[in-house]
């Protein structure tokens, strides 16, 4: 009976040092697995895809920096877009700000008028007519009573050639083209964040699926002691 006692202690013994050992040995297979799992989502905090979307509508490209500084080629790509679009919108108008001070002295030596305060239609109707009367007499013969301008001083105008009435027209349309380029630079602008945020939260929300889940429990699935580590990706 002693005997039976003490082989049974030995097979127990026996069996528990390769479970000890059987466990170290898979702990130690799996401990850079579960290291580099956990250094995924635990030291390296995952990308908000609102903050990412976010910091790509203050200014585009900097949503793919936030999330992978690594590799922003895509967030490159738009910051240059809105660059070379901001400088364009400031060029254009900086450009149609300084032709329409030269309008504003270019009427003013020619017609003898003024054109501040003036709205556009009388802008227009400057550089299509000789003067304030004919201008009016034209207004009067096609019964267009509420586009007459008031006969004052103030209104008053006389280009000294048509060739000046044409260059003055001329600088005007300039000047409209320039102006009406600056809305659809804006939707641009508008446009280039939208699509850099949004291709920028997709990019923090895929990588934040993509981490591996990994755990490490000392009981199996039946309840019993044990050694069992599991690994899972999300796709």
């Amino acid at each position: 009976m002693p005997s039976l006692i003490i082989n049974c202690y030995s097979v127990i013994r026996s069996h528990s040092e390769n479970f000890i050992r059987y466990s170290l040995l898979l702990i130690l297979m799996l401990s850079p697995a579960l290291l580099h799992a956990q250094n995924l989502t635990e030291e390296k905090e995952l990308p908000s895809p609102r903050g990412a979307f976010l910091r790509s509508l203050a200014v585009p490209g900097w949503g793919h920096y936030y999330v992978d500084r690594s590799d922003w080629t895509r967030g490159k790509y738009h910051l240059a877009s809105d660059v070379v679009l901001i400088l364009s919108y400031v060029g254009l108008n900086t450009r149609a700000n300084y032709l329409e001070d030269q309008l504003f002295t270019y009427a003013n030596s020619r017609a003898g008028t003024s054109l501040k305060g003036k709205n556009r239609d009388y802008r227009i109707a400057i550089g299509n007519y000789n003067s304030l009367s004919d201008y009016n007499n034209a207004q009067l013969q096609t019964r267009n009573w509420d586009r007459l301008f008031p006969e004052t001083a103030e209104f008053q105008w006389e280009w000294q050639e048509a060739a000046d009435r044409n260059r003055y027209r001329d600088k005007r349309e300039t000047i409209d083209r320039n102006r009406g380029q600056l809305p659809t630079l804006l939707g641009l602008m508008v446009a280039n964040r939208l699509i850099s945020g949004l291709h920028a939260f997709v990019q923090a929300r895929n990588m934040g699926q993509n981490i591996p889940e990994a755990g490490l429990t000392y009981l199996n699935e039946f309840g019993q002691p044990g050694v069992t580590a599991h690994i899972r990706f999300r796709f």
